[in-house]
């Protein structure tokens, strides 16, 4: 099965931005998007001339936090991919380097104690 979205060309400065990130983001601008309008369009349904007082102003009013809403989602995507992006940079290139033969031990934290305490 080939995945939805095709992989980049891996270049350092796009090397991050992975197919399984770009999915993530993907879904997260829908929701920052879609959930704040299909909440205000909910909210608007309960906003009738005849039971509030200034109708027209309340609906302007909801449709004000709802683009509120939906700008702040997207600093908090923008910030997401910005962590994202920093945590590549710190990682560095991946490289691959010799594995251990099958059967040797692999060293771990825990022989570094043993020996300090022999």
């Amino acid at each position: 099965m080939s995945p939805a979205l095709p992989p980049l060309p891996s270049e350092p400065f796009t090397a991050w931005f992975t197919a399984r990130l770009r999915r993530r983001l993907a879904w997260a601008l829908a929701a920052c998007l879609a959930l704040p309008w299909a909440g205000s369009e909910f909210a608007k349904q309960f906003v009738q001339p005849g039971l509030h007082n200034d109708a027209a102003r309340a609906a302007l009013l909801i449709d004000y936090i709802a683009i509120g809403t939906a700008l702040f989602g997207l600093s908090m995507v923008l910030t997401w991919l910005v962590g994202a992006w920093v945590t590549a940079v710190m990682k560095g290139p991946t490289h691959l380097g010799d594995a251990f033969p099958p059967g040797s031990h692999r060293p771990s934290p825990r022989d570094d104690e043993q020996q300090q305490r022999r």
